[in-house]
């Protein structure tokens, strides 16, 4: 499997962001019956050795292995394994309102096709399947999206909301 491939514009750290846009595309969720358990913004400490920090995405209820969807037509824009996020999969997609770059992280494993250098992709397709690669105290997909090289709250683009 082919892990390290990453186009430096698909860096989504490496940018400014903030603001939200009500719609950039249409977008599903990536994962099935999704709600939010961890919501983007101020955090609280989430383990004895972790401090607070601002959460740039979200995190999405998902079961080990199951299954996760682009969540609309796009490009690949990388593959690897980093640090807290583990096996992640970034995605370009140019909609209405513009660029839209999305963030799959805490993988187990990527669709075969993309880990042998397939690079487009279209909304509901299966990229890979919900792990704890990377740091995480519980399964679960970790998803980020910027819209024009912000970075945004995810759960308006995707219509979820929390579990509670």
């Amino acid at each position: 499997m082919h892990v390290t491939r990453m186009l430096c514009a698909a860096s989504l750290t490496s940018m400014a962001f903030a603001g939200a846009h009500a719609a950039a595309q249409d977008m599903r969720p990536p994962v099935a019956s999704a709600c939010v358990t961890s919501p983007y913004g101020p955090r609280r400490q989430v383990g004895p050795h972790a401090p607070a920090a601002f959460h740039n995405g979200i995190d999405l209820r998902a079961p080990a292995g199951g299954a996760v969807y682009a969540v609309a037509d796009g490009q690949v824009a990388g593959i690897r394994r980093r640090g807290a996020g583990g096996l992640e999969v970034a995605i370009r997609h140019n909609g209405p309102r513009g660029l839209t770059m999305t963030l799959y992280a805490h993988l187990g494993s990527v669709a075969p096709a993309l880990a042998e250098g397939r690079w487009r992709v279209t909304a509901g397709e299966k990229i890979g399947v919900v792990g704890r690669s990377g740091v995480t105290y519980g399964t679960h997909l970790y998803f980020e999206a910027e819209v024009d090289g912000r970075r945004v709250d995810p759960a308006p683009l995707l219509g979820v909301q929390g579990c509670g």
